[in-house]
């Protein structure tokens, strides 16, 4: 028996590739059990119709962004076992998805609770940061790839991995929490304040 695996109930396990797996898509799991706990909190039996309305929209957005993370998974899959290599993934792939995740949010989703919209602004902008990200990666990628520059990390690379993180861990505790984290709320009230000097 190597370092790397283990006989588990008579089945031969990797414990590299288990562990890769997950820690590549923690943010998927993570948006899994925050829909859990959505899920939980909606079957509440002694919450008033109100409240239990303003969960279960919550709880709608939080499954629409599961499943958006989790549609990654099989097609990574399908990627590994036809052995399918291209400069356009996986990064364009993120991008899709995000962008078909926005667009099936803001016009499908109706929400009317006032913790429901909260939670879509800050989904609204997270998947927005993270797509303009995923986007400026791959173009930055395919300029390499074409010997358009030299293939070397920099500054960017650093930026990408600290903003994707950075926007989706604020994404999971806001669907989770329902609290305006980063003053979203405050910023866009101050903003219709102001009114334009003419």
């Amino acid at each position: 028996m190597d370092n790397y695996g283990i006989t588990y109930f008579g089945i031969k396990m990797d414990w590299d590739l288990l562990s890769g797996f997950f820690s590549m898509h923690l943010v998927t799991w993570l948006l899994f059990l925050v829909m859990l706990t959505n899920y939980v909190r909606t079957s509440n039996v002694y919450a008033a119709c109100s409240v239990k309305a303003e969960r279960k929209e919550v709880l709608r957005l939080s499954a629409v962004v599961c499943c958006s993370y989790a549609l990654m998974m099989p097609i990574e899959y399908l990627v590994a076992f036809f052995d399918y290599y291209s400069h356009y993934f996986p990064y364009t792939v993120y991008f899709l998805l995000d962008i078909c995740t926005l667009f099936f949010i803001n016009f499908f989703i109706k929400l009317k609770s006032t913790k429901a919209v909260l939670c879509k602004r800050y989904v609204t902008l997270c998947l927005s940061c993270n797509s303009v990200l995923f986007l400026l990666l791959q173009v930055d990628l395919l300029f390499m790839h074409n010997g358009l520059k030299p293939f070397e990390a920099w500054w960017f690379w650093d930026i990408f991995t600290i903003g994707v993180n950075f926007f989706d861990a604020v994404m999971i505790l806001v669907l989770l929490i329902h609290k305006d984290l980063l003053k979203l709320n405050r910023f866009l009230l101050n903003r219709k304040r102001v009114k334009p000097v003419l």
